[in-house]
């Protein structure tokens, strides 16, 4: 902004100097060449009130008045013959003209004459001829355009200088405006512009702090939300851990009424117990999430498909199912977030084990300098219908979506109410991506990571 500002006077102030320039350099040319003619006229007619009435070369000598380097005067007679004086020998056309009695002027070569006529009309007895270098204007009005251009210079370096001063306090506010602007995009919404006494940069400034100061009113209503949710979610939990927890230290003395049903019971309680302290642990890092800005952190994928493998083999083994893990060798580093990683998985695998059939099988692999994570199952897949609606939020459904494809045997809706649209917000808030790579048969959900940067290393140490 700033160097358009300075370009777009420069150029004003340098257009108005050439406007007021040309025609006044151009008067001052035509000025000058008037007044050479005027002088070489006035000089012509001096000398010729200063010839004797009879002119002849023998006669007594007739003294010609000192004329500056370059001028010549010559006196003719009636047959264009020169007396004395400097000039051709014959009379030239302007000589020939004054014949008739009148002054004549012309610009014949690189020289201005002027012929004067001596005697009246009616009859002429000499001629006085005046020639002068008709360069002389232009020498002198180039003496005058050069002393033009210092105020030209003065006037444009002004007008630049001004320009500088006004770039510098239009652009300032508007800079500050993009600063506080950055501020706020990194997550501090109590960034401020100082006012800069412009009303339209300040106008935005105010638009900003409110725009501002509602947003992070809004943040700080769904926070306390989150918070009071989380704190009623919790009592509930704790209570039911709280229960199962006495039922299962009643001790082995409480097994014994029940027989096998017994321990069949005690099976469940800790099922329940360990179904409860994944729901704390989804609740913990929703919550993270939702409060934390997203981090590029490295990633250990093995673990987080270990942990995955711990979590879903038993729910799939229930089923009669499988569950595959694979990661290809030399495997780059993953970045990203471990909550969000760790529920974005949960919700593919859920979805797997939920709505599709047969083996679950799990892949992490490179594929165009990412990092892909392929879960699929050897369910039917998803009907083309409702392929394009499958990460759509549905109401009334606690973020269950992808109700078609659930109906026809492949993955859709999320478990633990996280559902498909949140992992795939997840996914995109980490710079990554989830979407449908293969959505029948066997439907594969692949989620891409951001992969950390290939350090050199010494060649001596490679295999």
């Amino acid at each position: 902004m700033r160097r358009r500002i300075l370009r777009a006077t420069v150029l004003a102030v340098a257009c108005a100097v050439l406007l007021f320039a040309l025609p006044l350099g151009y008067a001052a040319l035509r000025l000058y060449q008037q007044d050479e003619e005027r002088e070489a006229q006035s000089l012509g007619e001096q000398v010729a009130l200063s010839l004797p009435e009879r002119i002849t070369a023998t006669g007594d000598p007739i003294e010609l008045p000192p004329v500056e380097s370059g001028t010549d005067i010559a006196v003719y007679g009636p047959d264009a013959h020169r007396i004395l004086g400097t000039g051709p020998g014959a009379g030239d056309a302007p000589v020939r003209e004054a014949e008739a009695g009148r002054g004549v002027t012309r610009e014949i070569g690189d020289s201005l004459v002027v012929a004067v006529p001596v005697g009246g009309s009616e009859q002429v007895r000499a001629i006085v001829r005046v020639a002068s270098p008709a360069s002389e204007p232009l020498r002198r009005a180039a003496l005058t355009w050069a002393g033009m251009l210092a105020p030209a210079a003065v006037a444009v370096g002004g007008g630049a200088l001004l320009a500088v001063r006004s770039s510098r306090r239009l652009a300032r506010p508007l800079e500050e405006l993009a600063g506080v602007a950055r501020e706020m995009e990194g997550g501090d919404l109590t960034a401020r512009a100082e006012p800069s006494g412009l009303p339209e940069p300040d106008a935005v400034g105010h638009a900003l702090a409110r725009a501002a100061a509602r947003i992070d009113e809004l943040l700080r209503r769904e926070r306390a939300f989150s918070a009071d949710a989380s704190h009623q979610l919790r009592t509930a939990l704790t209570g039911v851990r709280l229960e199962l927890e006495m039922s299962l230290a009643a001790g082995p003395d409480a097994d014994v009424e029940g027989g096998a049903g017994a321990g069949g019971s005690r099976a469940a309680v800790r099922s329940a117990l360990a179904q409860l302290e994944r729901m704390e642990t989804t609740l913990d890092d929703l919550l993270a999430l939702a409060r934390d800005v997203p981090e590029r952190a490295p990633l250990d994928l093995a673990a987080l498909l270990a942990r995955a493998e711990e979590d879903w083999h038993g729910p799939l083994a229930a089923q009669g199912r499988r569950l595959e893990i694979g990661i290809d060798d030399a495997l780059p580093q993953a970045l990203g977030s471990r909550r969000a990683a760790r529920q974005i998985l949960d919700v593919m695998l859920s979805n797997a084990v939920t709505h599709g059939r047969g083996t679950v099988a799990v892949h992490a692999k490179e594929t165009a300098g990412v990092v892909a994570v392929d879960v699929e199952d050897e369910g039917d897949g998803i009907p083309e219908a409702g392929t394009d609606d499958v990460f759509e939020r549905r109401g009334g459904e606690g973020g269950r979506s992808g109700g078609e494809a659930a109906r026809a045997g492949g993955p859709a809706a999320g478990g633990h109410g996280i559902g498909l649209a949140l992992a795939r917000s997840l996914a995109e808030a980490e710079g990554g991506r989830l979407f449908v790579s293969r959505p029948r048969p066997r439907p594969r959900f692949t989620w891409l990571l951001a992969a950390s940067p290939v350090e050199e290393q010494d060649p001596s140490q490679l295999p």
